[in-house]
């Protein structure tokens, strides 16, 4: 596996995947138990179409930011507190290091989209 294909597959199974699922949620959920699923889903239904749409474009943008940053850290280029040793992030079938550019190339994986 290539660093490139990697970040595809997060971008797909992470944000895409992710972000259908909460929509989903939120356009088919009538109740709700859990307190935030309660707060949210009566201002989300009372949102007009421009304001859902916002809504879920502000999420998708939490869901980049928040990978981007799992990312850097993999990469080394992102500090986080306690993490004094380097990552090396390779598959089972090949020992190439993945992690040097992934948070690289997902940021222009999210730019070209």
């Amino acid at each position: 596996m290539k660093p490139e294909e990697l970040v595809k597959i997060l971008n797909k199974e992470v944000i895409e995947e992710n972000l259908s699922l909460y929509k989903d949620l939120l356009e088919n959920t009538t109740q709700a138990t859990d307190p935030i699923w309660k707060g949210i889903l009566p201002m989300y239904i009372n949102f007009s179409k421009i304001e859902k749409e916002t809504f879920l474009n502000f999420l998708k943008i939490v869901e980049i930011n928040t990978l981007s940053h799992v990312l850097g850290i993999l990469d080394g280029s992102t500090y986080a507190e306690g993490i004094d040793n380097e990552f090396i992030l390779t598959t089972e079938d090949t020992k190439e290091k993945l992690n040097e550019d992934l948070q690289s190339l997902f940021l222009e994986l999210i730019e070209e989209e």
